[in-house]
């Protein structure tokens, strides 16, 4: 997340670099080309205010003096102090106002705060002190905060090459080939460029983007040469299609096969450049049928898949039928709550969501529908009180959390093609799986063992099939041209 490439791989004509000629560096990004983030105070919180509202923020400035302004909105600021580098800076909500304070001074301020380096010619890194997050590496650029009553939303503007060289060690091992950093650090330019110009859920907050994997995962990991190496080659670079920039979605590992949009993702339009494609060679994959299915997760032979060098290219998980009638008990009234439109009830009595809702007995777990890469999208329950039918990946894999606090036994064990299980792991790697069930001598459910292959979403590029092309011999534009095909690399102006 080794193979030699038998024969040159010929670069697709849809696949161009514009404007960059060769031993001339690129032009610089625009001014005033930041990202902002909104950070979270601490990771799958379980609610927003859990993730994101920071009860009170104790920072260290580096590297030089930094300038507190305050104001009723954030067009309306004032300067209020200037602290010098190295200096504790503590703001703390009291009485519902928000103050500041440093070394023994304090100082009151108004509901919006932004902290920016005194001198521009200085660049000032923000150390967060007694973060509930531990080894955060500090943060670039400016932090803007807002007073939300009940805690703060902390927002960093930091610049695009400083936002990705602390992306791409987060989303990437900086360990991988050079090639297949190179490829993610331009689909994850892409990303946050196209999240930049888009209406997102986070504008409301004045970020573009989150710093957690439901956009892109932010400085999680240091910095490192390599992932560095990786953003400055690719400087400015994005993909687009049709001279817009595309929807460049990326996850950690396929079972051997992509998924396109529409299937994973039913309410998003299809996309040509978004498209399932095989990732083995020469293996052809095609599953038509649930017995295809069973026979394909249970190929633990890695020969030829690109994606085989995950420790999750394959794995599997044993679920007996009272541990899954305890885990669809909480997890499918949960998901008809977070999402009706997902939660059918074909037959039965009682919504999932409704008071006094019974699983039953577990009968029977069914695919219903699945693409042709093995990716389920369609899952029927069905129990002695009804039939329950559950669609998207999201909750499919959000349904099965193969995690001991759900199931009510002992710990879960998620058995993977390589490496140690992986014990209560907080949701189901990929919806790209097969049931093998187990029944007494009177065909009651006894249990079902899950056999699958790969993690995360499946839509666009593989990270460990990047890396499996790259140590076949591809470099950047051959393996972004195999995973976005139709899209043009070019250059920002």
């Amino acid at each position: 997340m080794q193979w030699a490439l038998a024969g040159a791989f010929i670069l697709g004509a849809g696949l161009l670099l514009a404007s960059l000629q060769q031993n001339q560096p690129p032009p610089a990004l625009p001014s005033g080309q930041n990202v902002r983030v909104l950070l979270s105070y601490r990771l799958n919180g379980g609610s927003f205010e859990g993730q994101y509202l920071f009860p009170g923020l104790e920072l260290l400035p580096q590297g030089g003096r930094v300038q507190v302004l305050s104001g009723p909105n954030p067009e309306n600021l004032r300067p209020i102090v200037t602290v010098f580098a190295d200096k504790p800076l503590s703001f703390s909500l009291q009485n519902g106002g928000l103050v500041a304070s440093s070394e023994g001074q304090v100082w009151a301020l108004e509901a919006f705060v932004r902290l920016k380096p005194a001198d521009p010619a200085t660049p000032v890194q923000y150390r967060l002190l007694a973060s509930p997050r531990p080894n955060l590496e500090p943060y670039p650029g400016e932090l803007w905060l807002e007073n939300r009553g009940s805690g703060l939303l902390v927002v960093n503007v930091v610049d695009f090459q400083d936002y990705l060289k602390r992306v791409l060690p987060s989303e990437m091992p900086a360990s991988f080939h050079p090639e297949a950093l190179k490829a993610q650090a331009v689909a994850a330019r892409t990303y946050a460029y196209t999240r930049q110009q888009a209406n997102t859920f986070w504008k409301q907050f004045g970020a573009d983007v989150d710093d957690s994997v439901s956009e892109q995962a932010y400085n999680h990991t240091r910095t490192h040469p390599a992932t560095d190496a990786a953003v400055d080659a690719t400087r400015n670079q994005i993909l687009t299609f049709q001279g817009t920039p595309i929807q460049s979605f990326f996850f950690s590992t396929s079972p051997g096969a992509t998924a396109s949009i529409e299937e994973v993702w039913p309410d998003r339009p299809a996309q040509p450049y978004l498209r399932g494609r095989p990732q083995a060679k020469p293996h052809a994959v095609s599953i038509q049928s649930e017995a295809e299915a069973l026979a394909f997760f249970q190929n633990w032979n890695p020969q030829g898949f690109y994606d085989a060098a995950s420790p999750f290219w394959r794995w599997k998980l044993r679920l007996s039928r009272e541990e899954l009638e305890a885990l669809l008990s909480r997890t499918l009234p949960e998901r008809a709550r977070a999402a009706p439109p997902f939660v059918q009830t074909p037959e039965g009595p009682l919504s999932p969501d409704a008071p006094g809702f019974a699983l039953g007995t577990l009968e029977q777990i069914r695919v219903l529908g699945r693409t042709s890469g093995g990716y389920v999208t369609e899952l029927e329950i069905k129990t002695s009180t009804g039939r329950f039918v559950v669609r998207r990946e999201s909750h499919i894999r959000s349904l099965l959390r193969p995690h001991k606090a759900l199931t009510g036994g002992g710990d879960v064990a998620l058995e993977r093609w390589q490496g140690e299980p992986r014990l209560n792991f907080p949701t189901l790697p990929s919806a790209a799986f097969a049931l093998q069930e187990e029944r007494d001598a009177q065909g009651r459910l006894l249990g079902i063992t899950f056999w699958g292959g790969g993690f995360g979403h499946g839509v666009g590029m593989s990270q460990y099939g990047a890396l499996g092309l790259a140590q076949r011999g591809y470099d950047y534009r051959q393996i972004l041209e195999h995973f976005y095909p139709g899209a043009r690399l070019e250059a920002l102006p």
